[in-house]
């Protein structure tokens, strides 16, 4: 390279293309409460039980991490909804001190003075990170190609991301297959409430990974994922058997308001008993997360779906059936589904529907260790899975 030291490119993260691999294990190290935690086998479909303050959430914030490729809509987010950032639409100048002292709450153990910190999500024997950076090579006939090939760029063969926030108060991110090799030079400015919404579902469409907070979808997100699928009449079809296992004589749903700046969209639906269409809401809590459920499993296709507290306004006698079409989904939607509970109902139908379907299904038991510090992970599969059900382990 002419004796010149070679300078990797600058992206922007909002540059990244998205990618959805699925994960067969988990490794965490140095996020939120993890300061390593290792899952050895995942499934197509996942519940994640454990008591309070041992990072059910956290998990499912990494994964959301992993498969957005840490973008600044999705990092802005999870900092404001843990009240970590409670300061909107500022320059990035006046707030930037704000914003590296909410970074550092992503990590155990967080940088201090001079120094640098970086946490790493990914599958547990994704490999190493190191982008091989390609240079042009010249041949005898004067054509230029590079090597190595670009899309060569690292060690790792599972999906995987490291992010480090450097001690010049840089943010480094590598991963695999993306982001490749990022460095942000300039902190963002602080959005505007609902510009970050709007960032945040159009990020979860591009990246088909769709978060669920226990307090559900936005209705924002929820017409916007319907406008996506009434493109595709097989998905509309799946979503109404969804909302059948609630409501067997809803007809069609559908949204109401227009899809204008301030104006408020709401789900309706034709039902056989009434003579017009009706607000969803009338039919009672349970129904809306059936539809909300749906809506971000098709939004979600190819990818990732991550729910905190999946049985949430759902009564245990239903939740049977909605963990069916949850495996139904996700096996025909190619979807890797990571679910939280604490509920022994949810956990109890969990396993009566992972029983009747040939996916791999797994229940993740996130605990203190002896030690009172470290979390670690125990994973039941099928059989282990009916075994506590059956003798009432408790695992939650």
């Amino acid at each position: 390279m002419n004796g010149k030291k070679f300078v990797p490119p600058l992206f922007k993260v909002s540059d990244i293309k998205p990618y959805c691999v699925r994960l067969p294990s988990l490794e965490i190290t140095n996020f939120r409460c993890f300061e390593h935690l290792v899952i050895d086998k995942l499934g197509m479909v996942n519940l994640i039980v454990g008591k309070n303050s041992v990072g059910k959430t956290s998990l499912l914030e990494g994964l959301w991490l992993l498969a957005s490729g840490a973008s600044w809509p999705v990092l802005h987010s999870m900092l404001y909804e843990r009240n970590e950032l409670v300061r909107y639409n500022q320059p990035a100048k006046r707030v930037q001190q704000d914003q590296i002292e909410a970074v550092k709450s992503f990590f155990a153990r967080p940088p201090e003075k001079s120094q640098s910190a970086s946490f790493r999500i990914g599958g547990k024997d994704a490999g190493i990170l190191e982008p091989r950076f390609p240079i042009d090579v010249v041949d005898s006939d004067g054509n230029s190609s590079e090597y190595p090939p670009s899309e060569d760029a690292t060690d790792a063969k599972q999906p995987v991301i490291e992010f480090e926030l450097r001690h010049d108060n840089l943010i480094c991110i590598k991963g695999f297959p993306n982001p490749g090799f990022v460095v942000e030079p300039e902190w963002p400015d602080l959005p505007n409430k609902n510009d970050l919404l709007n960032d945040v579902i159009a990020k979860s469409m591009d990246d088909r990974v769709v978060f669920i907070p226990v307090k559900g979808l936005s209705w924002k997100a929820q017409a916007r994922y319907w406008d996506m699928a009434v493109v595709f009449k097989y998905k509309n079809k799946s979503i109404l058997d969804c909302l059948h296992t609630l409501i067997p004589d809803i007809e069609e749903y559908f949204f109401r308001g227009d899809n204008i700046q301030d104006s408020v969209r709401f789900p309706s639906v034709n039902v056989g008993r009434f003579s017009s269409g009706i607000p969803l809401a009338k039919l009672g809590e349970g129904a809306q997360r059936i539809l909300a459920l749906a809506l971000a499993m098709s939004a979600a296709s190819g990818g990732y779906l991550l729910i905190d507290e999946l049985e949430t306004g759902l009564h245990y006698s239903v939740q049977a059936d909605v963990w069916r079409e949850v495996f139904k989904l996700a096996k025909e939607w190619d979807i890797q589904v990571f679910a939280t509970t604490h509920s022994w109902d949810c956990v109890e139908a969990f396993q009566e529907a992972a029983a009747e379907n040939e996916d791999e299904a797994r229940l993740i038991s996130l605990e203190k260790a002896q030690d009172g510090t470290a979390i670690e992970a125990k994973s039941y599969n099928k059989s282990l899975m009916k075994a506590v059900v059956e003798q009432g382990i408790e695992v939650r």
